[in-house]
């Protein structure tokens, strides 16, 4: 546990000195996790060159449409909910869809690298640069809790056949710190109000649980206990950002619907 939380308290300041510097440092960020995540993934779900090729021009295509605003985001952000919401089904069937090498480069593409291409857009374009940092907290603020309160008081396991590690009670804890936090958030922010910041950071606990289990089954399908070593006490980026990831398309759509 000391491990884990040195390399989570330094890691954690590199992240957010180089999220709240400038723009600049956020797009390397951003790049470089995109980078690191799509690796690892590909290492563990032993990814074809002709596959690696397939999700590079779906994620190209895609990425040169949305920055040629001949593709609206909207339409992303639905593509990516339909994917995360099918991956969230796979979790409970016997024969999921992960296991079939037709749909790698789909989920590849999907799944973790246009939700980052999303999260580039929005902080490029906008003046949403908040929707990048907040997420990036809530999500480490709800891991931080569902951890120390699991470890410390979890008894009742979500789903003890793909990870065994997650309780009900780390469930409720991550909430309610999760919660917590967005209160403070919506007082640094000048966004929205406090209904706004519930909404964002209850979208985050609760989905950021899922893209967790996700990224556990994908693990253990493929028989891998992390994605990577370069972070001690973690694993490999995607360990690190498998709830970000996931909550990224539901973040923006809440963001979007709110200020409909």
């Amino acid at each position: 546990m000391k491990q884990r939380i040195i390399t989570g308290l330094i890691f954690g300041a590199i992240v957010l000195g180089l999220v709240f510097t400038n723009l600049w440092s956020r797009t390397i960020f951003l790049l470089l996790l995109g980078i690191l995540i799509s690796i690892e993934y590909t290492n563990i779900t032993k990814f074809s060159k002709l596959e690696i090729l397939a999700s590079s021009m779906v994620v190209g295509l895609i990425s040169i449409g949305l920055f040629l605003q001949y593709v609206e985001l909207k339409y992303v952000i639905i593509l990516c909910i339909i994917t995360n919401l099918l991956l969230a089904i796979n979790l409970f069937i016997k024969n999921p869809f992960l296991k079939h090498d037709k749909f790698k480069s789909i989920i590849l593409s999907t799944y973790i690298i246009l939700p980052l291409i999303m999260a580039f857009l929005n902080q490029w374009h906008t003046s949403n640069n908040h929707l990048l940092i907040s997420t990036l907290i809530l999500v480490w603020v709800a891991d931080s809790g569902a951890y120390f309160v699991g470890t410390r008081l979890g008894k009742r396991k979500i789903l003890p056949r793909i990870s065994p590690g997650k309780s009900w009670e780390g469930f409720l804890g991550a909430g309610m710190l999760t919660i917590i936090v967005g209160y403070l958030l919506s007082s640094i922010f000048n966004t929205g109000g406090l209904k706004y910041w519930l909404y964002i950071s209850i979208v985050v606990w609760a989905l950021g649980l899922i893209g967790d289990l996700i990224a556990s089954h994908v693990k253990r399908i493929h028989q891998v206990k992390d994605s990577g070593g370069l972070l001690p006490g973690h694993g490999g980026f995607y360990d690190r950002f498998d709830a970000y990831i996931y909550v990224i398309p539901f973040v923006i759509l809440t963001h979007q619907l709110y200020f409909i």
